[in-house]
């Protein structure tokens, strides 16, 4: 149906179809990972395993995740966004249904590493598409929107995952993930043609994803933006990290209350990522951006003053969680357009670093959260109040070196 190998004349429209279908498949790795939650005792439970050993497959999803997209972001300016999009889907098809049929824990954890790998094609690549056919500030809105498709993924994950497990068990939900798999690749092969010119695809192997990595990450306003992204995105894991520990054990809500205040939050995800995409064609990002930021500030702020005056209570600590998740809609869609307006010699492997290390910084945040402290509002407070602290400092110091290189330039 369409030419993988694209010529520059040949420059696709980035239309409302192949944003929705861009974000089907974005959607696989996050919705890959929740799907399952509300199955993990269960699955423990029928692969005779402890509890942590069973969610050893959230560490190897999360792993794979972390290290797919910077290989296949790679591969992506090598030889195209859709191929590289199309048997990531496939391929995590193939190891979503293989694991519906797992007999053991062990081949289970191995599965959910590929998933994570194969998962990530969507993820990193789906923003690369953005990158191509979007520039400038106009990448904001169409980021903003593929962020709010994406973060539809953690309110129903584990609402389709409850349905599927009453229907069949655990195993009816990877047969679940594997059919939805299918239909975003399908969806990939009907509507998402190849973005990236055969002539802007880079000819060497891996010593030239080094040589352009290297080029990456010293240019100033793509690391400045990174740097937020990855805290911003360490900010919204130690949320998720300890969200159930908050809802459960300090404001001693049951299961059923989690999962209310869990979906309304992830209703404001949505709702600031609908604005940021609303306001986008007249409104710098960079504002935007700055607009998240403030909200960060003032969670911390609030966390800080619920645990120092020991005032923990619904009335006080939802609004604030729920303000904390709100944020990252007005932070992810502007400071990847902004870090992506510089480096578009290579937006494959600079959405593969960026994507790399912020599951990294999502590993490290979800890691501090059960070591600091016993009391999970107060390891939020910690964690948050560091990660919080470096998007200031990063915002900071690339407002100054702008400021600087526009003196610069107009003298």
């Amino acid at each position: 149906m369409y030419d993988v190998f694209m010529t520059s004349a040949k420059v696709p429209i980035l239309s409302a179809a192949m944003l929705t279908s861009l974000g089907l498949i974005g959607m696989l790795g996050p919705f890959g990972t929740d799907v399952y939650l509300p199955a993990l005792p269960a699955m423990a439970q029928n692969l005779r395993v402890s509890s942590a050993h069973i969610e050893l497959t959230l560490s190897a999803f999360t792993l794979g995740m972390a290290i797919g997209q910077f290989f296949l972001g790679a591969l992506s300016d090598r030889f195209g966004r859709r191929v590289v999009l199309l048997l990531g889907g496939a391929l995590m098809t193939l190891a979503a249904a293989v694991g519906a049929a797992s007999p053991t824990a062990e081949m289970l954890i191995a599965l959910c590493f590929f998933m994570g790998v194969f998962g990530s094609a969507g993820t990193v690549n789906g923003r690369a598409v953005v990158a191509d056919l979007s520039h400038g500030n106009a990448a904001t809105r169409p980021f903003a929107i593929l962020g709010l498709t994406i973060s539809v993924a953690p309110i129903i994950g584990p609402i389709g995952g409850t349905a599927l497990m009453a229907l069949g068990g655990w195993r009816a939900i990877f047969v679940g993930l594997a059919i939805f798999a299918a239909l975003a690749t399908l969806s990939i092969a009907i509507f998402v043609p190849e973005s990236l010119a055969y002539s802007a695809r880079h000819r060497g192997g891996f010593k030239t994803t080094l040589v352009n990595s290297k080029r990456i990450l010293t240019n100033r306003a793509y690391l400045t933006y990174a740097v937020v992204i990855w805290f911003g995105f360490g900010t919204m894991f130690a949320y998720i990290s300890s969200s159930s520990f908050i809802v459960q054990n300090n404001l001693h809500l049951p299961a059923s209350g989690y999962a209310l205040i869990f979906g309304v939050n992830g209703c404001g995800v949505i709702l600031s990522s609908f604005i940021t995409a609303l306001i986008a064609k007249r409104t710098h990002p960079r504002r935007i951006l700055l607009t998240g930021v403030v909200c960060q500030i003032v969670v911390i702020l609030a966390l800080a003053t619920i645990v120092l005056t020991h005032t923990v209570a619904i009335w006080t600590v939802w609004p604030t969680l729920f303000l904390l998740a709100t944020s990252i809609g007005f932070i992810l869609g502007p400071a990847t357009a902004l870090a992506m307006a510089e480096v578009r010699f290579a937006s494959g492997t600079a959405l593969a670093l960026m994507g790399s290390v912020q599951f990294i910084f999502a590993g490290i945040a979800a890691t501090l959260i059960g070591f600091l402290s016993s009391d999970a509002l107060v390891s939020l407070t910690m964690v948050a109040g560091g990660m919080v602290f470096c998007v200031v400092l990063a915002v900071i110091i690339g407002t100054v070196s702008g400021h600087r290189a526009i003196r610069a330039t107009t003298r």
